[in-house]
């Protein structure tokens, strides 16, 4: 039985995804600036010692942590890998989303005049590593009909209406949660992801309306209920049977 995921966390993302705003393509090189350079930021070149450019995008990187952040002209995503001998660890979620709150949302988003969002995303990474869980996950997903599969990748997405959009004329926002399974054939474990997102139909006009933490206590609680669950019910519970 899986009481909590956190102890199989090993990463997050976070992404917020805007109208095409096609005159960011001209300041990318002062939204990067910004985001690495002041005094106290916390995305700083310690966090990302590298710049690639590309075509109307720029991306912040660390090649020994594989952590990013990519800006282009409709999207800011933050990907870090979480581990004691990496930049960040489980410890630090709480100060990364604080960070990110406070140095894109309310910067970067502001003082690029930055509007109109379409979604924000969160995703949390895990990694089970358990022989028998990875056998029953193959045994359970296939059947017993099909030998020799050992190799996985099962994905499918779960729309959430929002309770307060269904109380507002012309307010159509919802979530959507999307899950991917994945099991290699070379490994004794499952690799499983949840992306949680929320819609907002029309538009959300400025970031000052975007709820950082409440949407990520939404998600949260949707990991711990909904995907542990699930997992129980159909993986974990019959591991011993």
């Amino acid at each position: 039985m899986i009481d909590s995921l956190d102890e199989f966390l090993v990463g997050v993302t976070l992404g917020i995804r805007f109208r095409a705003n096609f005159s960011i393509e001209d300041q990318l090189g002062r939204i990067t600036d910004t985001i690495l350079y002041p005094k106290s930021s916390f995305f700083n070149p310690s966090v990302f010692p590298l710049v690639k450019g590309g075509t109307n995008k720029q991306t912040l990187l660390n090649n020994n942590t594989q952590d990013y952040m990519l800006i282009d002209n409709s999207n800011i995503i933050l990907d870090l890998n979480l581990g004691d001998d990496l930049t960040f660890s489980k410890a630090d979620q709480r100060t990364i989303f604080d960070k990110f709150n406070l140095q894109i949302i309310k910067g970067i988003l502001k003082d690029f005049s930055i509007r109109e969002f379409r979604r924000i995303g969160y995703v949390r990474n895990y990694i089970i590593d358990s022989k028998d869980f990875a056998d029953t996950f193959v045994k359970r997903t296939i059947g017993e009909n099909l030998d020799g599969v050992n190799d996985i990748d099962l994905r499918f997405s779960k729309k959430i209406p929002i309770l307060e959009s269904l109380a507002k004329k012309d307010v159509n926002d919802y979530d959507n949660s999307i899950f991917n399974i994945i099991k290699l054939s070379n490994k004794d474990e499952i690799f499983v992801s949840l992306d949680y997102q929320r819609f907002f139909d029309p538009f959300l006009p400025d970031f000052s309306q975007i709820n950082l933490d409440s949407f990520i206590e939404t998600a949260h609680n949707f990991n711990n209920k909904t995907l542990i669950t699930w997992l129980n019910r159909n993986y974990v519970e019959t591991v011993n049977e």
